[in-house]
């Protein structure tokens, strides 16, 4: 009796045991199915993480090469130099990154194309005519057709650019480029058949990596488990840090497994990236110095004489303010001299008024040649002159004045003969000028040459005070 209660009592101990064995084991199972079932979820969400991540860089990756082309492009496009245009197009081709580039006019006829290896070889018939169904700027994704690779395709205006001026600010010289008219567009094709490949591999490589801890045994399951959720929460951090800007940011992990293979393309479609974005970044850094180079050259043509090549009045009075201004306030000398052509009118009336326009390029020249670094020398109109002398006190300006008068007429006797041309000219300095307004100075100066001009000509004349 007591062996049997003994037996049952075991038969039930062993089958507790066995129950809790099943359903610990049961438990483990579904601990592991879960997170099988979690790492399964989290490699798809990586995978479409990514895809969309490339499919995002490609789209503005296409969109600012085909923006960079249109602005490279423009000053071609404008001129119609087609050759220019040839050459621009073959030099973005020259890698597989772009399969294809062409120039459209405004009518959309094609004026430069520039094709890749794989539309050369006959893989492609090579006809891009302008796609009116495409919107303008938006890269569309053509899929692979007849062993052509897919390509994003995107068309983009190549505008004319002018310098506008603008509003509500101090500045007057503050300008801004702004496009003003349509010459053409230009279109190209983005490979992405490499980044599609890299990714499809990767979803297979995380498809099979998942079949395989489906089959393994618990123990195996929970290693697996430890080894694979750690790089794939490390790679998607790296990829988080890549979406939010940081290009440098790299996978670390080390492996030959399917993973390791995932991040090794990872890591080679941020290299790709990172190095379009950094010719992008030297192209576009390029463009804007050329931009405002030449916006610097049109603002110094902006003040200047066009024929004597001496600062016109405008430009002459702005630098007035500043300098009057600054003497004012360090009580340092100023002066300012008035310079006219005797008998300008007559002399033009005798010999022509291309003569005429040659002695006032020469007294431009001339005036130019005798000043220092810091005076600044304007033709005032007609055949007036104006020279503002900073640090410079009235005695040195009567001696600058002679020596002008004298190297004008030296200049003119060798090189117009049959001309004779004086000089008079008025001073005005700040020392004997009491007003707070900068034009008092030049109006002293302009008094002192009347005066000279009344005194017979040919005269150096310094102005008296004006209170």
């Amino acid at each position: 009796m007591g062996d049997t209660g003994t037996q049952t009592g075991g038969t039930l101990g062993a089958r507790f045991k066995a129950a809790l064995l099943g359903l610990q084991f049961r438990a483990t199972c579904g601990v592991v199915s879960l997170t099988f079932a979690v790492i399964a979820v989290v490699c798809w969400l990586f995978v479409q993480t990514t895809g969309n991540l490339t499919g995002q860089l490609q789209r503005h990756q296409c969109s600012q090469l085909s923006a960079v082309l249109a602005h490279a492009a423009a000053e071609a496009m404008e001129r119609g130099d087609a050759r220019a245009l040839t050459a621009l197009a073959e030099q973005f081709t020259a890698s597989d990154s772009l399969l294809f580039v062409r120039f459209f006019d405004a009518e959309g006829t094609t004026v430069a194309r520039g094709l890749a290896g794989a539309a050369q070889d006959g893989r492609w018939g090579g006809s891009t005519p302008l796609a009116e169904d495409h919107p303008l700027g938006t890269p569309v994704l053509v899929r692979a057709r007849d062993d052509f690779p897919a390509y994003l395709d995107v068309t983009c205006p190549i505008n004319k650019w002018s310098d506008r001026k603008q509003r509500g600010t101090g500045d007057r010289n503050s300008s801004t480029m702004r496009p003003s008219a349509l010459l053409g567009y230009v279109r190209l094709g983005l490979n992405v058949e490499p980044s599609m490949s890299e990714l499809s591999a990767s979803l297979d490589l995380v498809s099979g990596t998942a079949i395989l801890l489906a089959i393994l045994t618990v123990p195996s399951g929970f290693i697996l488990v430890r080894r694979i959720v750690e790089p794939i929460n490390e790679l998607s951090g790296v990829t988080d840090d890549f979406a939010s800007g940081d290009l440098s940011a790299r996978s670390h992990v080390r492996r030959t497994d399917e993973v390791g293979n995932l991040a090794l393309a990872f890591n080679r479609m941020a290299d790709l990236h990172e190095r379009n974005h950094n010719q992008l970044v030297a192209l576009n850094a390029e463009l804007e110095e050329r931009v405002n180079r030449r916006t610097r050259q049109l603002r110094e043509l902006a003040s200047r004489d066009p024929l004597t090549g001496l600062y016109n009045r405008r430009h002459f009075d702005e630098v007035l303010s500043r300098r009057f201004a600054e003497a004012r306030r360090y009580s340092t000398p100023l002066s300012c001299l008035m310079v006219d052509l005797d008998n300008f009118k007559s002399i033009n009336d005798t010999h022509g008024h291309q003569v005429g326009d040659e002695l006032l390029v020469l007294t431009g020249l001339t005036i130019s040649s005798q000043l220092r670094a810091a005076d600044v020398a304007a033709r005032f109109g007609g055949d007036e002159f104006v020279v503002l002398l900073p640090q410079t006190t009235r005695r040195r300006a009567q001696t600058l004045s002679r020596r002008i008068a004298e190297k004008l007429a030296s200049t003119v006797h060798t090189q117009l003969p049959e001309v004779t041309l004086t000089l008079s000219i008025g001073i005005s300095s700040l020392e004997y000028v009491e007003s707070d307004d900068p034009n008092d100075l030049v109006r002293t100066a302009d008094e002192a040459l009347y005066a000279a001009k009344t005194d017979g000509k040919n005269r150096i004349v310094a102005g008296d005070p004006v209170s």
